[in-house]
């Protein structure tokens, strides 16, 4: 009777050791990270700007997964350059696009860190001119003081912000009130409207980009002429909600940097606006751009 009970206890003994050695063996499957890597825009037209940006979201997400994170790209359009402030002061915002005066002015107020330029519809740089009627006196910018010149909108960098801080540099005084030596300034809405303006009288002069001449129908053009001439700006910048991890956004960068040699990216940087690829944002384009902006607030 005491053997059998000796060998019953063994044999629990070994089948309980076996069973906890297998449970131990066992692990759970360990489950990823869900994440999300947003993309942000200004834009009165959400609908258009989320089909168009998707593809880029989705691309950046799909090369920051691994086996422990799963990244989601998401689109977020801001009304105004004060909801994408707001945005990334929230923290709601990772990474944000837009033209180089904007971005700096949100980046002061936000704290966002300018990392990369994009090259916009192809073009690393562009700057903006100032136009006047063919047959018209005023040859100079000496010549605009006591008259009007007709920008895009406040929001606009070359429509607006560049050669406005241009003309402030050059010792022009500019104000919405006429004055025997202000140059007085109206808006007309629109890149489109503004050589219309000239050409119609409604302003004595005009301020766009290089690339908006580009697009104005050829009988239009001729007659027209080009006074002078801003400094080359960054057609479009990157940048980063300041409290996203140094790590984050290094792999970001290089995401971003080498999108132009894989033929995925390749597609989908034609797919967005056109856009040739990302570059390095050099210190002192940082630095100018800064500088400018101070001079226009």
């Amino acid at each position: 009777m005491v053997l059998i009970l000796l060998i019953g206890f063994a044999w629990y003994y070994y089948i309980t050791r076996s069973l906890e050695d297998t449970i131990e063996t066992v692990q759970e499957p360990k489950l990823q990270q869900q994440n999300t890597i947003s993309i942000g825009v200004v834009s009165e037209d959400p609908t258009t700007k989320i089909k168009l940006f998707q593809p880029a979201a989705d691309y950046l997400a799909a090369r920051l997964s691994d086996n422990q994170t799963k990244y989601t790209g998401k689109v977020i359009v801001a009304n105004s350059l004060e909801n994408a402030s707001g945005l990334l002061n929230e923290q709601k915002l990772d990474i944000f696009l837009e033209s180089p005066f904007s971005s700096e002015i949100v980046s002061k107020k936000t704290g966002s860190k300018l990392f990369l330029r994009r090259w916009k519809d192809g073009v690393a740089e562009y700057h903006s001119i100032f136009i006047v009627k063919k047959n018209s006196s005023i040859g100079t910018l000496n010549d605009l003081k006591g008259k009007t010149i007709v920008f895009e909108d406040p929001g606009s960098t070359s429509g607006y912000l560049l050669p406005k801080a241009y003309l402030l540099q050059k010792g022009f005084n500019l104000s919405q009130s006429r004055g025997q030596n202000n140059i007085v300034f109206v808006f007309s809405g629109s890149g489109e409207n503004t050589p219309l303006w000239v050409i119609g009288g409604k302003a004595d002069a005009g301020s766009f980009s290089n690339m908006d001449l580009e697009k104005v129908p050829v009988p239009i053009r001729e007659q027209l002429k080009v006074i002078d001439r801003t400094v080359d700006v960054p057609r479009h910048l990157v940048s980063h909600r300041s409290g996203l991890d140094p790590s984050l956004v290094e792999r970001i960068r290089q995401i971003f940097l080498n999108m132009d040699k894989d033929p995925d990216g390749i597609e989908i940087l034609n797919m967005t606006e056109k856009t040739k690829k990302f570059d390095e944002l050099s210190e002192d384009m940082i630095f100018n751009i800064s500088k400018m902006v101070d001079q226009v607030e």
